[in-house]
């Protein structure tokens, strides 16, 4: 047998061998954490629980049942609480969860933008839509969760925010002097309005209000009823503010970067799903929520438009400021904030402020 017959030969056998190995090879188990600040209540936590956990399990068996995961879920605060869903994922104390971005406008510039935006849209569908299409068509987008070890799976935005409140809110000057829960940039809507903004998330504003930390609160239409925040804040004041780009679900990267491509690859879809199901989650409960709030209780009414306008026009220009500010750490603010508007105009919403217009 001549020396390249046996390296030949040599070459089939090992090649058997690897073949044999990988078709008998255990199949893996993957440990993950599922987590969030905000218990499965919300949409943007339920979906994670009862449809990412469950139908990655189901999945993974319709693949074939090489692999499996082992879960285990840490909602409400378990493992971190409202300020720390970046961290919570960067660090790995969840390999997937839900991180709000309202709450990170330093780390996360880009995907804060929106909440430097208001009076511009309520239309939730159309915010997935346009969050997911920044993501594809502009990598500075991806890039900055990366920085922070955070993977994007799929969107998340909320219906439109009201006012809630002790006492009535007819006006802008009704605003002037009280107290409202504003998280992060949402403080900047009621600039020049005399109201006070404090700092806070959906869990502790409840207490917040009953104890007298605040007056009120701006939140979600459909972020009342799960924490009962009628009981302490019964008057609802519709104004335009707008929905808003809120948040999102995400990977820790170095636990993708574990997991096969087409584990990868479900992951994926299922974060596509993700925003779907949260969407339609939002949107059918909008209607629903308020008829169960009025009957118990909550007293409903909407800005006349004069005055949504009055309040839209008085603003600061929050969203040119915000640009500039992020465009000197060198990032396409200008292009990510022409984008978005370019979307929601094509999409057929009309905004109460023109944002991309006094760049």
């Amino acid at each position: 047998m001549t020396a390249m017959i046996r390296k030949a030969c040599l070459g089939g056998v090992i090649t058997a061998a690897l073949l044999a190995t990988a078709a008998t090879a255990p199949a893996e188990t993957f440990k993950l954490t599922a987590g969030s600040s905000h218990p499965p209540v919300v949409p943007w936590v339920g979906v994670i629980k009862n449809h990412v956990v469950p139908q990655s399990i189901l999945r993974l068996k319709a693949m074939g049942g090489k692999h499996t995961i082992q879960w285990t879920q840490a909602y409400a605060g378990a493992l971190y609480n409202f300020q720390n869903t970046l961290e919570g994922v960067q660090e790995g104390l969840a390999d997937i969860g839900w991180v709000g971005t309202l709450w990170e406008p330093d780390k996360l510039p880009l995907q804060d933008m929106t909440y430097f935006l208001p009076f511009v849209t309520e239309n939730t569908r159309h915010l997935i839509e346009i969050q997911d299409e920044l993501h594809r068509t502009i990598p500075a987008m991806n890039q900055q969760w990366l920085k922070y070890k955070n993977v994007y799976l799929g969107p998340q935005a909320t219906d439109g925010y009201v006012i809630i409140s002790k006492t009535p809110i007819n006006s802008v000057a009704d605003l002037k002097g009280k107290k409202f829960y504003a998280p992060g940039a949402v403080a900047r809507w009621i600039q020049g309005t005399g109201a006070i903004g404090v700092d806070g998330g959906l869990p502790v504003y409840y207490n917040g209000i009953k104890t007298g930390i605040a007056d009120g609160a701006i939140v979600p239409g459909t972020g009342i009823l799960p924490f009962k925040l009628q009981e302490v804040a019964p008057y609802v004041t519709r104004v335009r503010l707008g929905a808003m780009i809120s948040g999102a679900l995400t990977m820790n990267l170095d636990t993708w970067k574990r997991l096969p491509p087409d584990v990868q690859k479900m992951f994926k879809q299922l974060g596509q799903e993700y925003g779907d199901k949260v969407t339609v989650a939002i949107v059918a409960n909008v209607d629903k929520h308020f008829k169960i709030l009025a009957a118990k209780g909550a007293k409903f009414s909407t800005m006349p438009l004069d005055e949504q306008k009055k309040w839209a026009k008085a603003l600061p220009n929050i969203g040119g400021d915000w640009a500039k500010a992020t465009e000197k750490r060198g990032l396409p603010a200008k292009q990510v904030l022409k984008a978005f508007m370019a979307g929601v105009r094509k999409r057929g919403d009309t905004p109460l402020r023109d944002w991309d217009k006094e760049l």
